[in-house]
């Protein structure tokens, strides 16, 4: 009674409770969401495209946006948290322009869980950086707190290894064959890191096209890593 009464009184300082609605944590632990919300997800359900870990579709074997996109990935495996709708996209809204890093905390949980499921093992954790000028207009880079929450739960090595050389503008705003020109030469490997026979997993928040992940990957591929898979927290898709 005694200890309920301190944690009620601390809550709303600490950020015990659910961070987005305030309810209890839907399995105790401290800041995750509550039981409520995590319904409210749309969370990826297997059978999962191999190419890009979105969901699969009727009889096909990759997602209709991977058929439609016409082209192999190159990573090996890809996992990810949510389908994009409107809660999902709501609630990372909030984590990147809200001022809500603090939602990097149960985001890890949920993803590395995600990362287990589809059995992907990596030696190192690349979070896919900001551009100088989107990182000072926002304060952090949200693939970047993700990837240490990650890290944290799967007890593997993070490691900011990747920079982003180039301004690519909104992504979102462009079809798939422009997002590809747009991000040729926009990563480049930091310093004289070298990858060679690391397996990498590259974490970014959101995937549409795959376009900026792709390019990202086969920076760390021709940099000698051995192998790159690809964990995101939501992935958008056709419906």
């Amino acid at each position: 009674m005694f200890f309920s009464t301190i944690r009620a009184f601390f809550s709303s300082f600490m950020g015990w409770n659910c961070p987005i609605c305030g309810g209890a944590p839907f399995d105790g632990e401290d800041s995750h969401f509550c039981a409520e919300c995590m319904r409210s997800f749309r969370f990826v359900r297997n059978p999962v495209c191999p190419s890009c870990g979105g969901e699969l579709s009727g009889i096909l074997q990759i997602c209709p946006d991977c058929l439609h996109a016409g082209r192999k990935f190159p990573w090996r495996k890809a996992a990810a948290v949510f389908i994009m709708d409107g809660f999902v996209k709501d609630v990372i809204y909030r984590f990147k322009y809200r001022n809500q890093p603090e939602l990097a905390r149960v985001f890890g949980y949920l993803a590395a869980g995600a990362c287990r499921s589809a059995g992907i093992h990596a030696d190192l954790i690349v979070p896919v950086p900001l551009h100088w000028v989107r990182y000072l207009q926002r304060g952090f880079n949200q693939s970047e707190l993700l990837s240490e929450e990650i890290g944290k739960n799967l007890k593997i090595p993070v490691r900011s290894i990747l920079r982003r050389k180039k301004w690519t503008g909104q992504q979102a705003k462009l079809n798939r064959d422009a997002r590809i020109q747009n991000l040729s030469g926009a990563f480049a490997i930091s310093g004289s890191t070298n990858c060679k026979g690391w397996c990498i997993l590259l974490v970014d928040d959101v995937m549409t096209t795959g376009s900026t992940l792709a390019e990202a990957a086969r920076v760390l591929l021709d940099s000698g890593a051995e192998e790159v898979n690809i964990l995101v927290l939501a992935r958008r898709q056709r419906n």
